[in-house]
């Protein structure tokens, strides 16, 4: 990409965001208390379907700050891949328009126009598990740098009023809006659909590839996309108009071993049969920069370790196993020769 197409394409990323206030005022994720919310739609109809969209009307509830109820007239969509063939409850994407934008002033969604909703997807106990276990693979790269997506948990009550019908205390996160990561940033989004691993800035891909390690996720690209992206696979990139360099910010973590969740398989193309087993995708083009990524990580060690122990949500057996699996991650980052052999020389040319 040239530095002229660049600056052309991140001038009309700003050009296209909303006039409102800055993401770093905004609310929603300012706080890392588990928010309260109930959603009211016609659920039965909304679960019918498998397929991605349409739009359905739905009421979005909370209490301000004054503990009064606030009531946001959105819309509810279906989203997802994967997880919209094997989830009987698919993510969800909320959408706020312009009277939901004017219900939501002055309460904690103020500002926001389209979230994503990751939700518990089963109801068995263990289905829940894994989307605790990858909102903190999100809270896991908040502590790396702060080109990443923001999370908030969420406690929901699904009320369907047609049916009478209530599903209450579900666990769901929201994932912020790119929009808003780039302009935290004081960046804008790229979607250029060719970029080659080089138009990225080096430590910090780097750090994206050795976070990745550490999750044990390979269901990623910073160079191709899926027949439905432009670019680039679970990853989203952002950028400056003075700068050739791009930032990686990778979202949807629920294909990576520290999940593992039952329905997640390697690609066929990759020398790993289970995605417990870590394989390390990053450049040889970016070795330079693993030593200051290391040292980022081992200095992180203990607050990774404490994200996992003090998260309420997680029961005993998969606390142990998070531990353990991040553990044999430092048992490597700590060997020379081991962090040699499974990761520098193992990069891809």
């Amino acid at each position: 990409m040239t530095r002229i197409a660049l600056a052309a394409l991140l001038l009309w990323g700003l050009l296209a965001l909303p006039a409102q206030a800055r993401a770093s005022d905004l609310p929603l994720f300012a706080d890392a208390d588990t928010l309260a919310v109930t959603l009211r739609a016609e659920w039965s109809e909304f679960l019918r379907g498998r397929e991605r969209g349409p739009r359905y009307p739905a009421v979005l509830e909370t209490v301000d700050e004054d503990g009064q109820s606030v009531s946001i007239p959105v819309t509810i969509e279906r989203r997802g891949v994967t997880r919209l063939q094997v989830c009987d409850f698919p993510p969800i994407r909320i959408r706020f328009n312009r009277a939901a934008r004017e219900a939501a002033e002055g309460t904690v969604f103020e500002g926001q126009r389209n979230l994503k909703m990751v939700t518990h997807c089963n109801p068995r106990r263990r289905w829940e598990q894994y989307y605790v276990m990858e909102m903190l693979a999100y809270q896991i790269y908040n502590l790396l740098t702060d080109r990443s997506f923001k999370v908030r948990a969420l406690t929901v009550t699904y009320q369907d009023d047609r049916r009478g019908r209530s599903d209450s205390d579900r666990f769901a996160f929201l994932i912020e809006h790119m929009n808003h990561v780039a302009e935290r940033n004081d960046m804008s989004r790229v979607r250029e659909a060719l970029i080659g691993s080089r138009t990225f800035e080096p430590d910090e891909l780097s750090r994206f590839m050795l976070f990745q390690y550490l999750i044990g996720n390979t269901d990623f690209s910073v160079v191709t996309a899926s027949a439905e992206e432009r670019c680039c696979h679970n990853v989203r990139t952002m950028g400056k108009a003075a700068s050739r360099a791009l930032y990686a910010v990778p979202y949807d973590f629920d294909s990576a071993g520290l999940v593992n969740a039952s329905y997640a398989a390697p690609h066929e193309s990759l020398p790993i049969r289970s995605v417990t087993r870590r394989l390390y995708r990053g450049f040889c083009s970016h070795n330079d920069g693993l030593e200051t990524a290391r040292q980022e990580f081992l200095q992180l060690e203990e607050r990774i370790l404490e994200l996992i122990r003090d998260e309420p949500r997680l029961d005993a057996s998969n606390r142990r196993r998070a531990l353990r699996y991040v553990g044999d991650f430092y048992t490597t980052l700590k060997d020379p020769d081991r962090f040699e052999r499974n990761i520098t020389a193992n990069c891809r040319r």
